[in-house]
């Protein structure tokens, strides 16, 4: 569950978790504004990669931060 989001001035996504994990977006996939409370759903995709689904959006690709 999203605690917290923001974005980056390259328009990529650094989103908080609730559990403390950090994910950093890693495409140039538009993304609606992640909210506190949204579910995410993050599985591991090709070559070691992640992707989360945020709301039932599209997948984007991310990379764990801490």
């Amino acid at each position: 569950v999203v605690s917290s989001a923001s974005q980056q001035k390259s328009g990529k996504w650094i989103i908080l978790l609730e559990d403390g994990a950090v994910w950093a977006q890693i495409d140039n996939r538009s993304l609606f504004t992640p909210r506190p409370g949204h579910s995410v759903r993050i599985r591991r995709a090709a070559l070691g990669s992640y992707l989360a689904n945020i709301n039932g959006q599209t997948a984007i690709r991310v990379s764990r931060t801490n």
